[in-house]
């Protein structure tokens, strides 16, 4: 048998051992208003998501999905911050260079921006409201421009 395939093999070896130590591993994150928390492996697979009775009887109830969100991304970010190392050291690898520290984040709550404008329905536009379909943003098919 050659270096290499031996290599390959405690690669392999290694690999399994680390891939099974991820599986094992939990982490857990919550939620900027501490509502919801997830708990992922070190894979970053979701294995729990609770949910505080007060998300759900609070006035922002809506917000309950960018909670969720918010909680199971933490948690997977921990998982990653906790688990590069140890793929690095397997493969031999420098940790990659300290991110650069993370912008103010934006306000969730911004005013939309304006959307298109419309040039003014004239009165002596004839204009047939049954070629239009409400549903999409898609002009009508026929009728020339009416916007």
């Amino acid at each position: 048998m050659t270096a290499p395939h031996r290599d390959l093999r405690l690669l392999q070896q290694q690999a399994g051992e680390l891939d099974a130590r991820l599986a094992a591993a939990r982490h857990t994150a919550k939620s900027a208003d501490q509502l919801v928390t997830a708990v992922v492996t070190g894979q970053g697979k979701l294995l729990d998501l609770r949910i505080d009775d007060r998300a759900l009887a609070g006035p922002h109830a809506q917000k309950l999905g960018l909670g969720i969100a918010e909680a199971v991304r933490n948690a997977r970010n921990a998982a990653r911050a906790s688990s590069l190392p140890q793929l690095n050291a397997l493969f031999g690898k420098q940790p990659p260079p300290p991110s650069p520290p993370a912008a103010e984040p934006v306000p969730r709550h911004q005013p939309a921006a304006p959307g298109p404008t419309r040039r003014p329905v004239e009165a002596d536009d004839d204009e047939s409201f049954e070629e239009f379909d409400f549903l999409t943003d898609e002009e009508p098919q026929s009728g020339g421009d009416r916007w």
